[in-house]
């Protein structure tokens, strides 16, 4: 199986397979736009240029963007087990009688895996025709600006559908549902709001160590939930809608749930599963953290070519914490 955003993510960064992306080992680099707003030479002779950036800003995967780091090339998340007590026993050893003293810490660090530079190059005579006037140019700039922009968002956009929805990484037995019925179908918005209210209200809701992969007990004060734009529709939502009404809620659903265009194909999902339709995520185990200075801009003057070009740069750690709550949801298998 095959998903849109599976094509999108092959077409944006070529030859990097995205099971590569996702195991966190690959450089994106050196993607130029074919085409764009400014080598198109559509600004000319217009006296103003106004640049409307991509809708893709308002993605559901921005939720988990963090603080650009201050220092450094990587982030560590940590959490502690839990620790065991038991009854005192004077000969026991050591370590039995202050094990409290020494709760086993388990960490994931993320290092940077998403790094591009975006170039766009204009010729002179373009800058000439846009800036008819001095004081135009620095509609010029924001022009060439958001020409970089528009690939910018386009790609976090695309890398975060892929990066988080495209593995499932290593899941647990409890960490998924396989509904019974498709989408559309008579009895599905009953199930799926079932599937929702289960993972969020009551299985996140307690301690448990069944819904993240290291088997750490844990429960989520807060979840994001995420469905496909086809679970989108009015007897559904209806349902959804009075189900999850906030006087009812005991687990936030931060936001409110969203909708996504399409979930990228995920690596290891369970036999018998159709395709990615929701996912249940504690707010803490994603995270996009920025790289200090994670977005630059720069321009380098070619004489001989008469152009200048433009280049943007961002450098994120995409990362998955296994040591927090999140479950997958699937429509039935063909």
């Amino acid at each position: 199986m095959t998903t849109a955003t599976d094509g999108q993510f092959t077409a944006r960064f070529g030859d990097v397979t995205a099971s590569t992306y996702v195991a966190n080992q690959a450089i994106l680099a050196d993607f130029t736009p074919t085409t764009s707003l400014i080598n198109t030479g559509m600004l000319s002779d217009i006296g103003r240029a106004t640049i409307y950036g991509p809708e893709y800003q308002e993605s559901f995967w921005n939720k988990f963007m963090k603080a650009p780091l201050g220092r450094g090339d990587s982030a560590l998340t940590a959490r502690f087990k839990g620790v065991t007590s038991s009854a005192y026993n004077p000969a026991s050893a050591y370590t039995a009688l202050f094990n409290a003293n020494n709760p086993e810490m388990v960490s994931n660090v993320a290092t940077k895996n998403l790094s591009r530079q975006v170039a766009v190059e204009i010729n002179d005579r373009y800058i000439a025709q846009m800036a008819q006037v001095p004081e135009m140019i620095g509609d010029v700039s924001a022009s060439i600006m958001a020409a970089s922009n528009a690939c910018y968002m386009n790609d976090m956009w695309v890398a975060s559908k892929e990066y988080f929805s495209g593995s499932t990484r290593s899941m647990g037995t409890d960490q998924y549902a396989i509904l019974t019925n498709n989408v559309g179908d008579a009895g599905f918005g009953a199930e799926m709001t079932e599937a929702l209210w289960g993972f969020s209200q009551n299985k996140f809701g307690y301690i448990s160590n069944k819904y993240n992969a290291t088997g750490i007990d844990t429960k989520s004060p807060m979840v994001n939930v995420a469905l496909k734009k086809s679970c989108e529709y009015p007897t559904f939502k209806k349902l959804l809608s009075e189900t999850f009404n906030p006087e009812m809620l005991r687990i936030e659903v931060n936001g409110g749930i969203d909708y996504v265009d399409d979930f990228a194909t995920p690596a290891g999902a369970p036999v018998g599963a159709g395709e990615l339709i929701g996912i249940v995520v504690d707010p803490r185990a994603y995270e996009i953290t920025p790289m200090p200075e994670a977005l630059s801009t720069e321009a380098f003057r070619n004489p001989s070519r008469k152009a200048t070009a433009y280049f943007t740069t961002y450098e994120y750690a995409m990362q998955d914490n296994p040591f927090f709550n999140k479950a997958f949801i699937y429509a039935p298998g063909a």
